[in-house]
């Protein structure tokens, strides 16, 4: 009998000592009630960083049958960017009186999500962020449809450095909303400079 309880209280003894060597599970964090916990987020699922889509090409814009400002069948939309700025005019002496004479413009312009990838300013110029660089000329242009806004346009551009501009052949000014000035100054406003605000929607091509 003392035997079969001293082997006894060893096999206590040793299942004690492997109890206490192993480490305790953590208990999974709680959760408040009525919330379902979240699976964890893996590749592929719903919640995993993924890269954002790419955007588009534009599909050509609707100019009416007449439009003098159609970009060539040699050339495809490759991007567009909304832009809202003004345009700068100083009073000058013509024929018919003092005038308001166009200087240049400056615009921020932006992608659809606000953000602003380039900046247009004087000679039709156009620089990406990137450091890119175009610079246009215009071919073509036709009025808006009322006569408060500046004209719709073709531009056709020499592009310089790498980036987003490097391809760009041609640019189109549409969709214009205000910028012009009054019709006339006065001598006491000669040299003086107005800046009107507009906004318009620049779509631009690379050649296909």
């Amino acid at each position: 009998m003392t035997l079969t309880r001293t082997a006894l209280s060893a096999a206590v003894a040793l299942l004690l000592a492997a109890c206490a060597s192993t480490p305790p599970t953590p208990a999974p964090p709680s959760v408040p009630a009525g919330i379902t916990a979240p699976p964890p987020a893996t590749p592929g699922t719903p919640g995993a960083a993924a890269p954002l889509p790419s955007a588009e090409p534009p599909p050509r814009p609707s100019l009416g049958l007449f439009s003098r400002i159609k970009a060539p069948d040699t050339v495809e939309p490759a991007f567009e960017l909304a832009a809202t700025g003004v345009q700068i005019f100083r009073c000058e002496p013509g024929r018919d009186g003092y005038r308001w004479a166009f200087r240049l413009p400056e615009a921020e312009l932006r992608d659809s999500r606000g953000q602003v990838l380039a900046h247009h300013g004087t000679g039709y110029s156009f620089e990406h962020v990137d450091g890119s660089r175009l610079l246009g000329t215009i071919v073509e242009h036709d009025s808006a449809d009322n006569g408060q806004s500046v004209p719709w346009l073709l531009l056709q551009t020499q592009a310089f450095g790498h980036g987003q501009f490097e391809n760009i052949a041609y640019v189109q000014r549409i969709e214009t909303q205000a910028g012009m000035p009054p019709a006339q100054c006065s001598a006491e406003q000669v040299n003086q400079v107005l800046r009107v605000p507009f906004s318009a929607n620049f779509v631009f091509y690379r050649p296909r």
